[in-house]
């Protein structure tokens, strides 16, 4: 990687719990890539639904499993954004 070739990080912090889970589950090399992927999701899905999409899932109204579900009638359980 040359100076030029910046990569961005994301630092959150996370429970030891979290941390093992993780180390057991994901295989290696995948974590970056698969992280990556749900962040591109999130990013979509607040783009459509906007902020009430970030509370629907602090509230736990929704789940990852219901994230790239929301087209497909998932979508009542948060608000549509007014345009």
């Amino acid at each position: 990687m040359t100076k030029m070739e910046y990569k961005s990080r994301l630092s959150v912090e996370i429970t030891e719990e979290q941390r093992k889970e993780l180390v057991r589950l994901i295989p290696w090399g995948v974590k970056s890539q698969l992280f990556s992927v749900i962040i591109d999701d999130v990013i979509g899905m607040i783009k459509k639904h906007g902020t009430m999409y970030i509370a629907a899932v602090l509230d736990r109204s929704l789940n990852l499993e219901d994230y790239t579900s929301l087209d497909s009638g998932f979508g009542d359980k948060i608000p549509k954004v007014d345009e």
